[in-house]
């Protein structure tokens, strides 16, 4: 993570620099307390106090101290994820903490995933719900609550997780951290606590299940379409193609989890793209066939009614809706370059 700094004006009009690795949630933190009408200014990376001489001016004229404290409170209950996972799985993760004491309040959550894999946040998945869910660096799972809450309120958060297709077999670690103010009077009392690490075992590759999407290439009649250009395309970059057998039949390996664009095309025949969303680590069939089959550029008068035989059987396995088959007759009437 790169180094920030905040900064704050002193006394004197001057100015004083502190040298912060979570400039987004310490500021967020303390936009929450300043709702709450008093605003200490602590600094997490160090976890010191601010002496008289560096407080800010606005928290000089409060009358006010702030203390700041580091170190394992326990409050962390528990990190709930399954102990084993394989490449391309998808899975919940759920913290759960509780309020140590009366006036917890600007809290904020920072859950800590394995390099590489991504992650998912909203601030809906909370119980109480948070303001705010954000993932301010890669990897990382932000979730703040504005408070006060009494003693014993349960909180928990919960983001999701995708394993990285390639990723190798072996142990990886989740950790994190919590950073809270208690507001007893006069002064609230700043504290960061890390939450604990714990793992996920990652199975040997052999045992995980390969993601791919397979089918048939036809035309509109039925006819087997060999030579046909398969390709799987994401957020319109080109990820993997193929081009169908002497069967029809074409294969693509999934890099993962997610939306999809397949596009089949082939010299003379109009090109057909379909979408695909891939949520389980598993084979999915997906054929250009009946509506999804490709057209002639220029289908023959024999072409058409072999077409409309099969419109008016409505044969399952290639039935042709009535704007599939005006299409055609399309095509025929006005055939593409």
């Amino acid at each position: 993570m790169h180094e920030r700094y905040y900064c704050y004006r002193m006394p004197h009009n001057g100015w004083h620099r502190v040298r912060n690795r979570r400039t987004i949630l310490q500021a967020s933190l303390a936009f929450v307390l300043l709702i709450g009408l008093i605003v200490p200014v602590s600094v997490a990376g160090a976890h010191v106090s601010l002496g008289p001489e560096e407080r800010p001016s606005y928290f000089l004229a409060s009358g006010t101290g702030s203390t700041s404290h580091a170190g394992d409170t326990g409050l962390l209950q528990r990190r709930e994820l399954p102990s084993t996972v394989t490449a391309g799985d998808e899975f919940e993760v759920a913290v759960t903490f509780t309020a140590p004491a009366d006036g917890f309040h600007a809290i904020g959550l920072t859950d800590i995933v394995p390099p590489g894999w991504n992650l998912s946040v909203n601030f809906a998945w909370t119980e109480p719900q948070a303001i705010m869910a954000h993932i301010p660096e890669p990897g990382e799972a932000v979730y703040i609550w504005a408070g006060p809450f009494p003693a014993e309120v349960e909180f928990t958060a919960v983001y999701r997780v995708s394993v990285p297709i390639d990723v190798a077999p072996g142990a990886y670690i989740f950790s994190g951290s919590l950073e809270y103010y208690i507001q007893p009077f006069p002064a609230p009392s700043y504290w960061a606590t890390p939450t604990g690490d714990i793992q996920v075992e990652v199975v040997e590759a052999m045992e995980a299940k390969t993601i791919a999407l397979t089918g048939i290439i036809r035309e509109v009649d039925g006819s087997i379409l060999p030579g046909a250009a398969v390709i799987l395309y994401q957020n319109g970059q080109v990820i993997t193609n193929d081009v169908s057998d002497q069967t029809g039949k074409y294969a693509l390996v999934v890099p993962g989890l997610g939306e999809y664009e397949v596009v089949a095309s082939k010299a003379g025949f109009r090109g057909e793209a379909q979408t695909v969303s891939v949520t389980e680590p598993a084979t999915r069939l997906l054929d250009f066939a009946g509506d999804h089959g490709l057209i002639p550029n220029a289908p023959s008068r024999p072409y058409v009614l072999a077409c409309a035989d099969l419109w008016q059987l409505n044969d399952p396995r290639l039935q042709l809706s009535t704007s599939r088959m005006l299409d055609v007759i399309s095509a025929s009437k006005y055939p593409s370059a």
